[in-house]
């Protein structure tokens, strides 16, 4: 009966715990994450079938990336998600909020973020801040 007492207990305060209201911070994590996915067009996708995905956002022209998000399986076609908590400095967070931004995929095959000779790369897209279902296609290897 006293196991029977606490187990009650227990489940009421989870059950009161749970039903806590989120903090703001949920809420815009969940209305600003960018989502989609990235395939390769199939005339180059037996030369790229090895490396390390980043997509990479930026803000408006800046060549300097906002945030980037880092895939080692690769898997394809790959969904993925881009979320604030992916801002590479902290004192840029506002950028991923507001304006224009821009996103591209790229498979490196040394695995460094940094664009070199051989990384198969998709075109830029400009998208909106938290915008949902962005399609990338790698279809092109830098020269």
């Amino acid at each position: 009966m006293k196991k029977l007492k606490y187990l009650v207990l227990l489940f009421l305060t989870v059950f009161f715990i749970s039903c806590q209201e989120l903090p703001p911070e949920a809420f815009l994590i969940e209305k600003y994450k960018i989502t989609g996915t990235v395939d390769i067009d199939p005339k180059i996708k037996d030369k790229c079938t090895e490396g390390t995905l980043y997509i990479i956002v930026r803000q408006g022209a800046s060549i300097q990336p906002l945030a980037v998000k880092k895939y080692s399986k690769l898997e394809f076609p790959k969904e993925f998600k881009v979320l604030p908590s992916d801002v590479l400095m902290e004192n840029r967070i506002e950028e991923f909020f507001e304006g224009d931004l821009i996103i591209m995929a790229r498979i490196s095959k040394s695995g460094s973020p940094m664009p070199q000779k051989g990384d198969c790369e998709s075109p830029a897209v400009m998208i909106n801040p938290g915008e949902k279902n962005v399609k990338l296609t790698i279809n092109s290897i830098k020269e």
